[in-house]
């Protein structure tokens, strides 16, 4: 059920140019041309404690570089030269225990670890991200510290420290520039906007449930899409202030969302095991798919959809038919994954 009051009905008469340029926007992309399937899936098997490569569209395995006990995110630089990997370390951020400590950064044109950056005491290390600069930054869930490299292929320790003020903070993405990143707060049931550049401006919380996880950025970067995964209720946030805009319950526990191309969001249910495809102002269910398994890892590559699922399988999803186009057997808990 949609939950919209008086302020947020101003707001989406108002987006009628948002939706004018999100209708574009898809015109746009129906009109180029589709992505190719083939290339390299870099995914992450968490179970397995490693990076496999498969060739696509065939799923067949054609490389893997170890790492340690349940890595979790990947995420590559803009040239596709190399990938980041957080050691976290522990099944689940319920789970007791400090986690892992080390940075993985793996060459992906060898298919080889390329060194480890230890960055004790923080641990827990979950999601990674690049920003346009080539920046990268590591969320520690234990110590909720983002941390930030500016030169990640070449220095030896973090180039800043910023402090997010959370009690566990899992999840998280970051602007194009840099200038603020977002992130969820399972623990505390909160979002938190903080400035990686500039410490004198205060972290800006808003709680919106029970447990946040997944969160995405409309292409505009206007507005933050989060999800309270144990309620599977999506929020649509303005990326300036976190005031609500609108939000929608799905169909119990959902984990991710992500924005195609014409700013359609994609969420995973885990409760029923499916896709939605969400309507980005109104949040209304455009389109439902379901997949026979949980899908904790959305990786989205053009027109294709690489969803790893909890039975230690990816499926291959053609967004132009919303269908299956096939599936390949993975190692362990597939998760997060570049492709390249």
């Amino acid at each position: 059920m949609v939950r919209i009051d008086r302020r947020q009905g101003l707001w989406m008469l108002a987006s009628g140019l948002v939706a004018a340029t999100a209708l574009g926007a898809r015109a746009a992309a129906r009109a180029a041309p589709s992505a190719r399937i083939g290339g390299t899936l870099a995914l992450v098997e968490k179970g397995r404690g490693r990076v496999a490569f498969y060739a696509l569209p065939s799923g067949t395995r054609i490389g893997i570089v170890a790492l340690g006990t349940q890595p979790h995110e990947i995420v590559a630089d803009r040239r596709g030269r190399y990938a980041f990997v957080g050691h976290y370390g522990v099944e689940s951020w319920k789970a007791p225990g400090a986690g892992g400590s080390e940075l993985w950064i793996i060459d992906l044109a060898q298919r080889t670890l390329a060194r480890t950056i230890d960055l004790a005491p923080f641990g827990r290390l979950h999601a990674v991200r690049v920003d346009d600069a080539g920046r990268l930054y590591v969320l520690s869930e234990k110590d909720s510290m983002l941390i930030r490299f500016d030169d990640p292929v070449q220095d030896k320790a973090p180039s800043r420290l910023i402090p997010v003020g959370g009690a566990r903070s899992h999840y998280f993405v970051v602007r194009r520039d840099g200038a603020r990143a977002y992130v969820a707060d399972t623990l505390s049931g909160a979002v938190i906007m903080v400035d990686p550049e500039d410490m004198g401006v205060a972290p800006l919380r808003r709680r919106i449930g029970t447990a946040p996880e997944g969160m995405t950025l409309s292409h505009d970067e206007r507005t933050l899409y989060v999800i309270d995964r144990p309620s599977g209720t999506i929020h649509a946030l303005d990326a300036t202030t976190l005031e609500e805009r609108a939000r929608r319950t799905m169909r119990g526990e959902a984990v991710r969302v992500i924005a195609q191309a014409d700013g359609r969001l994609i969420v995973s249910n885990l409760a029923d095991k499916s896709l939605s495809r969400l309507d980005p102002v109104t949040l209304a269910e455009e389109a439902r798919l379901p997949l026979g398994a949980g899908a904790p890892g959305l990786n989205l590559a053009g027109d294709m959809l690489y969803a790893s699922l909890e039975n230690d399988h990816v499926a291959i999803i053609d967004l132009r038919t919303w269908a299956i186009a096939s599936r390949f057997a993975t190692g362990a808990a597939p998760d997060a994954g570049v492709v390249l």
